[in-house]
């Protein structure tokens, strides 16, 4: 599947889901987004990076995670976005 999923998309997204996840509704980190799905915590942030700056293709793959949730779709439990937070309901 060929991404159709923009940079600004990316960026649209981190923000959405700051609105669904986060208390006060502050846009996601890019570093939580990358514990979101599940990338690399040594090189995710850079790939979140380049994602929104349109030097690196969305995969297929995120896009399709990014919908999910986007759609009400949650992480499962064991998956930690929020450090030294409490566990989120959802």
């Amino acid at each position: 599947m060929k991404s159709m999923m923009t940079k600004d998309d990316v960026r649209a997204a981190r923000t959405a889901l700051g609105k669904m996840w986060k208390p006060g509704g502050a846009p996601l980190t890019a570093q939580e987004l990358v514990r979101a799905l599940g990338l690399s915590e040594d090189h995710g942030t850079d790939h979140v990076y380049n994602m929104e700056k349109g030097k690196s293709a969305v995969s297929g793959t995120i896009e399709m995670l990014l919908r999910i949730y986007l759609a009400g779709g949650v992480p499962p439990e064991d998956v930690v976005i929020f450090k030294d937070a409490p566990k989120r309901s959802g």
